[in-house]
């Protein structure tokens, strides 16, 4: 009986044993399937919160590339415009070689009576200047370039010339002491130009600019704070070497066309620097007797230096338009001496065309004739300027002082509103009389005489020339005036 219970023991609990195992199982695999979902469901969340950082991460990153971008946009469009307001630049290398060939070209200094005429270096002369002031203590800031000659050095226009050579000497007349050294200065430079087949005898500095200089000009003017000085050499063909020495001027320019400096000392000291070099290389060749080759240690670097550039108008990039489209543009032309009426037909008379910037032409004109009947009352005076100008920027050429005179007539004709009818035709009668001198030069020359700018034909036989003016578009007979009694007799002669 205890066998039997003892089986049915066993029997009995191997069922509930084997009931028992599928349970655990069961429970087992759910709880294993439910700890695997789980680890799915948060690996997703991990994963979609993974992602939505990187999102904000990139949408970060291009929000500041955005906003880096609109800075460094924002900055380039100011240094752009800084840029072209700017009124500083360099030269590029085609500037450098037209500027180097001004210098080193020669120049004639012409002297009066038996002095004979100086070929002059402008490089050269400039450093001996630079040396004499350094030795006498005479303080030079800096060496410009300035006024045609700089333009020239700078527009694109093959057909651009120029007559002077203006050189600025930046320095202090404050003391008289100064400005008389200083022209002593230039007189003992000239006179070293001298040839060694003259005569060898010392000459005061006095006789030198009685016999070279053209004129000497000092200026000191309270009222609009200005001093300075000029001193020009004389040239027969107009070609002045002019050497200005200013301490204070208000105005330094009349327009945007001549309104650019050119800084020459660095130049300067790149000629020196040759200068010396070469005086060592003959040094060498007078030791050895022989031609000293230049090796790679003894050649001089080629490389002209970086030679900058103000712009007096304001903008640099706007006045080089204006130069290379010939335009006329200015700002306050009642502000400048004489009101750059002179100036302004001159510019006329070589294709030069007004251009409107905040001011019309009539306008302009006006302003100009006012100032500068302000600053040329008499007659004698307007005449007396008149007539320098043009054997300045016009030298023997008597068609261009012709066309000169005719278009500074049509200007002074239409434009003039403050001064009397009477007072105006006095004026306009000496103009008309200095064109009938020219005409008659030019009839004496030429048969047929041909005005290609202003569209003129003069023939001996015809006493009327008709001229089209451009500006107005308008047609003006000039009826040429009676010739003069002695140039009757001379011809009946």
């Amino acid at each position: 009986m205890s066998s039997t219970d003892e089986s049915y023991s066993m029997t009995c609990s191997l069922p509930s044993s084997l009931e028992q195992t599928p349970i655990s199982s069961l429970s087992a695999a759910s709880s294993y399937s439910s700890l695997v979902n789980c680890d799915e469901t948060s690996s997703i969340d991990h994963d979609q919160s993974s992602q939505q950082q990187q999102q904000q991460h990139f949408e970060r990153k291009i929000k500041k590339n955005d906003i880096k971008s609109d800075t460094n946009m924002k900055l380039t469009n100011e240094y752009n415009n800084i840029n072209k307001r700017s009124p500083h630049s360099t030269l590029l290398s085609r500037h450098v070689n037209r500027l180097c060939s001004i210098l080193e070209d020669s120049v004639e200094i012409h002297g009066q009576g038996n002095f004979p005429a100086l070929n002059i270096v402008p490089k050269d002369f400039l450093i001996e200047l630079r040396r004499a002031f350094h030795v006498n203590h005479v303080d030079i800031r800096d060496i410009r370039l300035n006024g045609g000659a700089a333009s020239y050095v700078l527009t694109n226009d093959k057909l651009f010339s120029y007559t002077d050579i203006d050189f600025v000497f930046r320095c202090d007349l404050s003391s008289e002491s100064t400005w008389t050294q200083i022209k002593t200065t230039v007189c003992e430079c000239l006179s070293q130009q001298i040839p060694s087949t003259s005569s060898q005898l010392s000459v005061s500095p006095i006789i030198i600019q009685a016999a070279y200089v053209k004129k000497i000009v000092r200026v000191i003017n309270p009222s609009n704070n200005d001093s300075w000085a000029l001193i020009s050499l004389y040239n027969i063909n107009g070609q002045n070497i002019e050497l200005k020495f200013v301490d204070r001027l208000k105005r330094q320019f009349q327009f945007s066309v001549d309104s650019f400096q050119i800084l020459l000392d660095p130049l300067m000291d790149y000629y020196e620097r040759i200068s010396k070099y070469q005086q060592s290389i003959n040094k060498k060749q007078q030791y050895y007797h022989h031609d000293y080759r230049a090796s790679k240690s003894n050649r001089y670097p080629n490389r002209y230096p970086v030679i900058p550039v103000e712009c007096l108008y304001g903008s640099f990039d706007a006045a080089l338009t204006h130069l290379n489209r010939r335009q006329i543009v200015t700002t306050s032309p009642e502000g400048i001496h004489g009101g750059g009426l002179l100036k302004y037909c001159l510019l006329l008379t070589r294709g030069y065309r007004p251009y409107d910037n905040g001011i019309s032409s009539w306008q302009l004109e006006k302003l100009m004739c006012s100032r500068f009947f302000i600053d040329f009352i008499d007659v004698n005076e307007q005449e007396y300027k008149l007539v320098s100008y043009l054997s300045s920027h016009f030298s023997n050429d008597d068609s261009a002082k012709y066309r000169y005179l005719l278009q500074l007539s049509t200007i002074i004709e239409r434009s003039t509103v403050c001064l009397m009818a009477h007072e105006r035709n006095l004026t306009l009668t000496l103009i008309s009389q200095l064109a009938t001198e020219y005409y008659y030069r030019l009839c004496d020359e030429y048969n047929t005489y041909n005005v290609t700018t202003a569209e003129v034909t003069v023939p001996n036989s015809i006493t009327i020339d008709v001229i089209y003016h451009n500006e107005l578009d308008e047609w003006k007979s000039l009826y040429t005036p009676s010739k003069i009694p002695s140039q009757l007799q001379q011809e009946e002669n």
